[in-house]
């Protein structure tokens, strides 16, 4: 009798480890699965081609051609000053609201990115060639 027992205390033992591995193994499942699914959250872009700079206002709207941004990339909520490449003067300040990232038909990625300025209470874009987003780690 005492042989018998403990066989049941083996056969019991041998399940309950099974499904503690199941469990742990379908815990690690559940983890991964949910850790690849979070949302990347867009916080800036920065871009190597050229930029060019959009001022509209009620009156008119200028593109200002060859312009750019010192280190050519942003973040959502800074302001940055637009340059005029080769002279250096400033053309504005730009407080960065919002990113668009687009593709060309050849194939260029580009962005604009949308800001107030200071002379007008309407938003303004800098257009940057071969942009590329930065999400927030």
């Amino acid at each position: 009798m005492p042989l018998i027992k403990g066989m049941r205390n083996l056969v019991i033992t041998e399940p309950q480890r099974r499904r503690n591995n199941l469990f742990f193994f379908f815990f690690l499942v559940a983890l991964f699965l949910f850790s690849c699914t979070r949302e990347k959250i867009l916080i800036g872009a920065s871009w190597d081609g050229d930029s060019d700079f959009m001022v509209i206002s009620e009156q008119k709207m200028k593109m200002h051609y060859a312009s750019y941004i010192p280190g050519n990339s942003v973040f959502k909520g800074s302001f940055y000053e637009v340059l005029q490449k080769g002279s250096n003067n400033l053309i504005d300040r730009l407080e960065v609201i919002e990113i668009e990232f687009h593709i060309r038909t050849d194939g260029t990625a580009y962005c604009r990115v949308w800001g107030n300025v200071e002379e007008t209470s309407e938003m303004s874009y800098l257009l940057a060639d071969q942009c590329k987003p930065i999400y927030q780690r």
